[in-house]
């Protein structure tokens, strides 16, 4: 079976896509291809970025080194504090508070571009992740998205074209106004996700020379309870804000996909879900959450190599699915339940 791995962008909930990966990796299921978008790019990075053996201490390496062990004893205050710590003091790790910053807003201050210097999340990339690696014909092909923030063009770099580098990781995680964009080729780029957070289209910009299952890791649901507080319905618009582009880029693939011949394609989504999050739950990087995460994708991630084989009576040439606890379901079925 070749697999390809899609991986989304959704900042401190990427700790979910390491568990899924770290199930797959048990399993031997290894990824032919990768396409990833802002903390999916930096998955992807580490991933395609080091030999077999040394990718899952790596990828525990990065979300280790991000947690914040902090102080309280109670969740929900432990996520909060951790979570306004990361907004005004920023991770050591991954990014800083600079001058002017946030006062650049204020009358005759100097102006800036972001209220963060991500120099650190640099120098963790360089030491984690060798790029001569992604850029061997034997490695693992990384594409990792961006857009430009003068045209608004979405723009792709595919390490089977050019060679990728530090730059290109650091462009696709380059969120507007918390950091600074990204200047490649004359091109400030920045952050993919406010167009296009599931880079699928990366993936699929030609047609697989055979048969593929393309493994969709989103760290947004279109699912969830009913709204109770109003940290909930913040967490809630984040969600939908982010899982409605992705639910919008799997129809669009599957209708240019499906017509004509060629190879069959299966498409497997597995989405973060997690009731027990605050609102800013991208910037929560408290331990218990990061663990959390990484377990819940592990769990997933497990879950998905038993459903394998129980997959639904194919109809299509291009089939997508959905995990619904342990098994898979066609994704329009679950979409009309």
């Amino acid at each position: 079976m070749t697999v390809w791995l899609c991986l989304s962008g959704g900042n401190a909930l990427g700790a979910y896509q390491a568990g899924v990966f770290q199930a797959l990796s048990e399993h031997r299921i290894e990824p032919a291809r990768i396409a990833g978008a802002s903390i999916g790019a930096v998955n992807g990075a580490i991933i395609a970025g080091n030999v077999p053996e040394q990718r899952m201490p790596r990828l525990l390496d990065f979300w280790q080194s991000t947690a914040d062990d902090g102080f309280s004893p109670a969740a929900p205050s432990e996520k909060s504090r951790s979570t306004l710590q990361a907004l005004l003091t920023g991770r050591p790790t991954l990014y800083r508070p600079k001058l002017p910053g946030l006062w650049s807003t204020l009358p005759f201050a100097a102006p800036d571009d972001s209220l963060f210097d991500t120099q650190p999340q640099r120098d963790t990339l360089e030491r984690l992740v060798d790029f001569r690696l992604i850029g061997e014909s034997a490695g693992v092909p990384l594409a990792v998205t961006a857009i430009d923030q003068e045209t608004g063009e979405d723009i792709t770099f595919d390490s089977r074209c050019s060679a990728l580098s530090v730059d290109h990781i650091m462009a696709s995680t380059a969120l507007p106004v918390f950091f600074p964009p990204v200047e490649i080729n004359r091109r400030k780029l920045i952050d993919p996700g406010v167009s296009a957070n599931l880079p699928l289209a990366a993936l699929f910009a030609e047609a697989p020379p055979g048969a593929v299952t393309c493994i969709c890791v989103d760290l947004f649901s279109t699912r969830s309870k009913a709204q109770r507080s109003l940290g909930s319905a913040l967490g809630r618009g984040t969600d939908l804000v982010f899982a409605k582009q992705s639910e919008h880029a799997l129809n669009a693939m599957k209708r240019r996909l499906a017509n004509g011949r060629g190879p069959e394609i299966d498409i497997v989504v597995l989405s973060y879900e997690n009731e027990d999050e605050i609102g800013m739950k991208t910037f929560d990087y408290s331990r218990r959450s990061v663990d959390t995460r990484w377990a819940l994708g592990y769990r997933d991630g497990l879950r998905l190599t038993n459903a394998f084989d129980q997959r639904p009576p194919r109809r299509d040439r291009v089939e997508i699915y959905r995990m619904a606890g342990e098994r898979l379901t066609s994704w329009m079925e679950d979409r009309r339940g």
